[in-house]
């Protein structure tokens, strides 16, 4: 079967189309870990192409969190809850639309949503990594805060991802490490959960200190923010 050309002007129309900022493929076929493809191919067996989307988040919203706030005051904040739902609606969409398309030409493909991919909860590890598969697309690195840093919206971004049959062409790249030397997220974390690596990771995070804030009720994201502020 005659490989799908993912050229520049595809990426281009397809991204305007399902109207995403970010597309990228990082092909299962090539140089990614063995681990990703592992997961991927559980999933979807044959798999040959992950497809990443992503939609940038608003700076305008990220820069009004704060790391607390006073018992029944209003907390600006929380409008990043109905903004990720927003983005979460706009990716999901794009990923089914992708999906369909590839389906009828006779690639089985499987959608993987922006938000409620299942989670193991013994080490709240989601069944597919959508950052790791944006790194192999070539869409950015990863930071200390373990959030996919890009060069257009540094770490202000949401994604979905899609598997697929299709043996797409992928679109890696090697991108700048935006990560600066500044530890302003691990500074600012208020749950304390990050940390520098000891073993040459780009991150260290204690997941369960970081979900217990959270659900503590507070938007958080401050790692997001510092690291925005950070990049300017």
């Amino acid at each position: 079967m005659q490989m799908i050309k993912f050229d520049q002007s595809f990426l281009q129309k397809m991204k305007e189309k399902l109207d995403v900022e970010l597309l990228g493929v990082a092909s299962m076929e090539g140089s990614v870990p063995a681990e990703l493809k592992d997961k991927a191919t559980a999933l979807l067996p044959g798999v040959k192409s992950a497809v990443v989307v992503g939609k940038e988040i608003y700076g305008e919203i990220i820069a009004l969190l704060k790391p607390s706030k006073e018992a029944g005051a209003a907390e600006c904040g929380e409008l990043l809850g109905p903004h990720a739902e927003y983005l979460t609606g706009r990716l999901n969409r794009a990923i089914y639309d992708l999906a369909a398309l590839f389906k009828k030409e006779g690639y089985r493909s499987l959608p993987l949503p922006s938000a409620g991919c299942p989670t193991d909860m013994r080490f709240l590890s989601a069944i597919f990594s959508y950052k790791h598969a944006a790194v192999f697309a070539g869409l950015g690195t990863i930071g200390r805060h373990s959030l996919l840093i890009t060069p257009e919206y540094g770490p202000r971004v949401r994604l979905a991802c899609l598997l697929t049959q299709a043996p797409l062409e992928g679109s890696s790249a090697k991108l700048k490490d935006r990560c600066i030397d500044c530890d302003a997220c691990i500074r600012a974390c208020p749950a304390n959960a990050l940390n520098r690596s000891q073993h040459g990771e780009p991150y260290s995070i204690n997941k369960f200190a970081c979900q217990a804030y959270r659900q503590m009720g507070f938007a958080c994201s401050i790692c997001m923010k510092v690291c925005d502020e950070a990049l300017g």
